[in-house]
């Protein structure tokens, strides 16, 4: 709330006071009744004193709450007690004392000065009564003001903002933190996205050559705010953007789904995935897509597909052989002098990688053996995508090593790219080919508190360069029309001149009726479902019920949520996403059907695997697990090297490491499992000796959460290393489960 108004701060105030002053005027209240009712003397003593009593009680345990919110994000809760393990000098009580230093000490005893003694020297005031008549007025229009605030969307989290006496008391016999969710009410069936109609835009003249060839050319992981010509600053790509001369450009381009594969559906079979955390093509291989390939092979192209990583990767191979490429190759299909960049990971197997140069070379050598024969080809890069493969003689863009790599990755895709548009220009086939440059999807590098891309769908994860190469046809023009992946395909067969499938759920970028509007979803840190329309964009997420409304002409990078300020339009950009899912459904739903396949039967919920390691300084470290928020269990690695003497070795910590499985009864629509680390020690600057805890891996309902699905909630508590996410100091990472439909569209339905 540092750029907040006056009014939205004492607005915020209000809110995270009106229970505190609420329960102070119902303890005050109490007293004074129980003392006008009890005679002089001894009673009304005891009845001053048990207020004393009470008020302090409060305040302190108000004080420890800083800690605790600080800690683990929410207040103290009957689950945190029944978790402590009191018996056992539990962790939380341990890690509150340790928290509790003589910063806490003194604040607590100077916060009991000023109650105690302020009460005193209120008492001998001669105008106390004016005094405290003022107070108590001035305290029940600050708590009518909070309990009138409180209904709206909060710009803090909720437990940031609860009293942490209520929040205790009424945490005996809640839900854990599920939010009640119903169905969403039955509507009007739409076939279409609910979007306003956008401007048309003008058709390129008939070329004085026709365009017999087409290559698309997908950069891995490449937001449009790394590429030059965009907003890219680095100069990394240097030749897409010369080859903006001859181009379309597009700055509003959007990526359905911020997914590798998900890509190739969008791109090929001219739709949006379905809602779901199952690539559609992988959890139902029988299904039978028209797609961009199969319909440019009966037009007599012949068509191929290359890929610098593993095709094989969530059986990509298999539905682009069956979605009608005549060639499928990947790194495995050559030697690659430049390097083949081998990676045994334990988030995927199928990470290795070619140099990008060498892909590009295999594509001229193919184009090469029939020269005269009209052609379609894709080709993906991979040295982009994580864990960034920086190739040769790497360069220093930025101070950031991770971000670094990336950037010369980029730059080695990008000499990719030149070196094909060079053997295009020598082999005098420029003028006929029709090249489509764009982004897979995008690529976070901490702006919203992610990191690589499948994390959430802000700007830097969905918004992608694109555009479309061809000297008869462009001259460097630039169109601020907003663009899905799904429309990719028929603007190609549009400017082909063949009619594309009416079964294609895209349009041509120059048909005249399209919409102002593009959808998107990232179902894997919270199934996190929107829009943009025009400048307004709109996020709801179906896991926490959160939802985010931006004006990205005024604030591009998405830095204020105007959904708290704002009930109304938020209101009605929830009711337009509903019917957008709405939509949505009915159109893959239809799809599903015709392809007549099952979809996968759910996968058992009663268990929740960790793979667990870390270092120890005094003690081993531990993690208390919570479901929705209710208590699993607390694990303890026993088996965490010692780092006290020396720095524990890698290979000390991958042998150390753990599989806990934690028996769970789910909720219906589980949504978020919670890992709070809870004992930090460290030896100090210097010095070995630190208690971190490594997590590999979180598993729940036949699904393997890593470090790029875990959202850390405790500012610089933790952070990815390797394969592990190492929390290294105490706090909390969630990790927001798979949502299915039915789960989602109930959320949404939640006023």
């Amino acid at each position: 709330m540092a750029n907040s108004t006056l009014p939205e701060a004492l607005g915020l105030m209000a809110r995270g006071l009106w229970q505190d002053l609420g329960l102070t005027l119902l303890l005050t209240f109490a007293t004074l009744s129980a003392l006008r009712s009890l005679p002089r003397g001894r009673n009304a003593a005891r009845a001053t004193r048990l207020f004393t009593c009470l008020a302090s009680t409060v305040m302190l345990w108000s004080l420890i709450n800083i800690v605790a919110v600080r800690m683990l994000g929410s207040p103290v809760t009957a689950d945190w007690l029944a978790f402590s393990d009191i018996e056992r000098a539990g962790t939380v009580p341990n890690a509150l004392r340790r928290l509790l230093g003589l910063r806490e000490a003194l604040l607590a005893l100077a916060a009991l000065t000023v109650l105690l003694g302020g009460a005193r020297v209120l008492s001998r005031h001669p105008g106390k009564r004016a005094i405290a008549g003022a107070l108590m007025a001035a305290y029940a229009l600050i708590t009518i003001w909070g309990l009138a605030l409180s209904d709206g969307p909060a710009p803090v989290s909720r437990g940031r903002l609860v009293n942490p006496v209520i929040a205790f008391l009424g945490s005996f016999g809640d839900d854990g933190g599920l939010v009640g969710l119903s169905e969403l009410g039955a509507g009007t069936l739409r076939t279409q996205m609910p979007f306003g109609p956008a401007t048309p835009l003008a058709r390129p003249p008939i070329p004085e050559k026709p365009l017999r060839n087409v290559i698309l050319f997908a950069l891995e992981s490449v937001p449009a705010r790394q590429a030059q010509g965009w907003e890219g600053t680095h100069p990394v790509t240097p030749n897409l953007a010369a080859s903006l001369d001859h181009a379309l450009a597009f700055d509003r381009a959007y990526a359905h789904v911020p997914a590798s594969n998900y890509f190739l559906v969008s791109a090929f079979g001219a739709l949006i995935p379905e809602l779901s955390t199952d690539l559609m093509t992988a959890s139902r291989p029988g299904l039978d897509l028209t797609t961009l390939p199969e319909v440019l092979g009966a037009a007599g192209l012949r068509t191929a597909y290359f890929e610098s990583a593993d095709t094989r990767f969530q059986d990509a191979e298999t539905f682009l052989n069956a979605e009608g490429f005549g060639v499928v190759r990947d790194y495995r299909d050559w030697d690659c002098a430049g390097g083949i960049y081998e990676v045994e990971s334990v988030t995927d197997r199928f990470l290795t990688t070619s140099n990008d140069l060498c892909t590009v070379r295999e594509v001229e050598r193919w184009i090469a053996q029939e020269p005269d024969q009209p052609f379609f080809l894709a080709m993906r890069t991979g040295m982009t995508h994580y864990p960034y493969f920086p190739g040769a003689e790497p360069q220093v863009y930025v101070e950031d090593q991770t971000h670094n790599d990336y950037l010369n990755a980029l730059r080695v895709g990008d000499q990719a790219l030149g070196t094909l548009m060079d053997y295009l220009d020598r082999s005098e086939l420029s003028a006929q080919t029709l090249v489509i440059v764009l982004g897979d999807h995008g690529e976070a590098f901490g702006e919203h508190g992610t990191y690589v891309h499948a994390a959430a769908v802000h700007e830097e994860n969905i918004r992608i360069p694109l555009a479309l190469i061809n000297p008869q046809l462009f001259s460097g023009q630039r169109s601020d029309l907003l663009v899905g992946m799904m429309d990719v395909a028929p603007t190609i067969t549009d400017l082909l001149g063949i009619v594309a499938p009416a079964s294609w759920q895209g349009r041509s970028v120059f048909a005249q009726e399209r919409q102002d509007g593009v959808f998107f979803y990232a179902p894997w840190n919270g199934f996190q479902v929107g829009y943009r329309e025009g400048d307004r964009k709109y996020i709801f997420n179906g896991n926490t019920g959160e939802e985010q409304l931006f004006d990205l002409q005024a604030d591009p990078d998405e830095q204020h949520n105007l959904a708290p300020d704002n009930p109304a339009l938020a209101a009605a950009a929830r009711d337009k996403l509903g019917d957008a899912i709405a939509a949505q459904n009915a159109y893959t739903d239809r799809l599903l059907s015709a392809g007549a396949v099952a979809p996968r039967a759910p996968a058992r919920a009663d268990e929740i695997v960790l793979e667990v390691s870390g270092t120890r300084y005094q003690s081993a470290p531990r993690a208390w697990i919570t479901l929705d928020g209710a208590h699993v269990a607390v694990i303890e690695v026993t088996d965490a090297p010692s780092n006290a003497e020396r720095d524990a070795r890698q290979d000390e910590i991958d042998r150390a490491l753990m599989t806990f499985r934690l028996p769970v009864s789910a909720p219906p629509c589980p949504r978020q499992i919670g890992v709070y680390f809870l004992n930090d020690e460290w030896a100090g600057d210097g010095k070995s000796g630190d208690t971190d805890l490594l997590v590999r891996s979180v598993q729940f309902a036949g699904r393997s959460y890593y470090f790029n699905s875990f959202t850390l909630l405790t500012e610089g508590a933790g952070k990815n290393a390797g394969e592990y996410f190492r929390m290294s100091r105490s706090g909390e990472f969630r990790v927001e489960l798979a949502l299915d439909k039915a789960c989602l569209s109930a959320g949404l339905a939640q006023p």
